[in-house]
């Protein structure tokens, strides 16, 4: 408003020489104080606590992975970062918690970005889409699944798995933590590929169903890394295969499924996101943040003693990532029926 009238009065015939040049120097004052304001207002961020939402339990590994990521993040942004663990609905309460946040960037999600494409394909009342709703700012992690069975199964290789699941149509069975689920939709994957039947059990935690698999109550799974370890050492559960596109360094001798024919891939990764809407200059800062903590020995340590590959994104990468989740698990949701929740 200001600009404007000083304008009228520099063009203005009325105007004396003199008059124009004072309000010619007030206009450059202003025109340069509003710029140093807004810079300053940039460089100001962070001046307070961020708080970090995260979708599991406290002692989790989403919870043990954030707190070792943030504290050096922290450190480097000059500011704490509170961890706030809020579980409940498959990790949708702090995904929906996140999306309505105030978009400034002290309110930041710590999110599995498998679990938020599932959630928009299949929870009718999610509320949100990961695609619109989030600005994301990259990737930190990720982790395969394995293809493991019971040692005493008789069965040491993939041709053992599909001799024997032909040989007997359904009477494998496999756990999973859920209808619709990452480990239930990649073994549906992994039996059309093959070309086998089996019965799917589902289970409340991964804990249990390898447990279970270890004591042959349940033949087969797609587990995760970390609990499966201790079992394959002790020669309970046998690894068929990892369910990736690499070999990981935890268990190097592994071969992927893919090199045995298997063209399947079942992992999560977790990203950290910001409400749309957020400043580009914050989501800047915090990828040059997450980027520079990955990068450091005791993190990547801890992220590999978790069962996870420590790896930072740009945020276009991170929102594609989210896309090809959803149109790949839409595809296999279609092909079995899947009912959404």
């Amino acid at each position: 408003m200001k600009e404007t009238i000083g304008r009228k009065l520099v063009q203005s015939p009325l105007a004396t020489p003199k008059l124009r040049l004072i309000v010619s120097v007030i206009l450059i004052a202003t025109i340069w104080g509003a710029a140093i304001d807004v810079a300053a207002g940039q460089s100001e961020w962070p001046n307070r606590p961020i708080t970090l939402l995260v979708p599991y339990s406290a002692g989790s590994a989403s919870d043990t992975l954030a707190r070792t990521l943030f504290h050096p993040i922290g450190s480097k942004l000059g500011q704490p970062v509170v961890v706030d663990d809020r579980p409940g609905d498959d990790g949708m309460i702090a995904g929906r918690d996140g999306v309505r946040a105030d978009p400034n960037g002290y309110t930041q999600y710590f999110g599995v970005t498998t679990s938020l494409s599932l959630a928009y394909l299949l929870k009718s009342n999610l509320g949100f889409d990961p695609r619109k709703d989030f600005a994301p700012v990259s990737l930190v992690g990720e982790t395969a699944y394995l293809l493991v069975v019971n040692s005493e199964l008789g069965v040491k290789s993939i041709p053992d798995l599909v001799a024997l699941a032909r040989s007997k149509p359904g009477a494998l069975n496999f756990s999973s933590t859920g209808v619709g689920s990452i480990a239930h939709l990649g073994m549906l994957m992994i039996a059309k590929k093959l070309g086998i039947e089996m019965t799917h059990v589902p289970y409340k935690s991964t804990a249990q169903s390898i447990v279970d698999v270890a004591s042959g109550v349940i033949q087969l799974q797609l587990a995760t890394i970390a609990p499966t370890i201790p079992l394959y050492q002790a020669g309970k559960v046998r690894i068929l295969g990892v369910a990736s596109d690499h070999r990981i360094p935890s268990l190097p001798d592994i071969p992927t499924l893919r090199e045995q024919g298997v063209d399947v891939q079942a992992k999560f990764s977790m990203g950290l996101f910001l409400p749309a809407g957020s400043p580009d200059g914050v989501i800047k800062l915090l990828n040059q943040a997450v980027r520079s903590a990955l990068a450091d020995p005791g993190v990547q340590k801890q992220y590999f003693q978790q069962g996870f590959e420590p790896k930072a994104s740009t945020p276009a990468e991170l929102a594609q990532d989210v896309n090809n989740e959803i149109e790949t698990y839409r595809q296999v949701i279609a092909e079995n029926g899947i009912k959404i929740q």
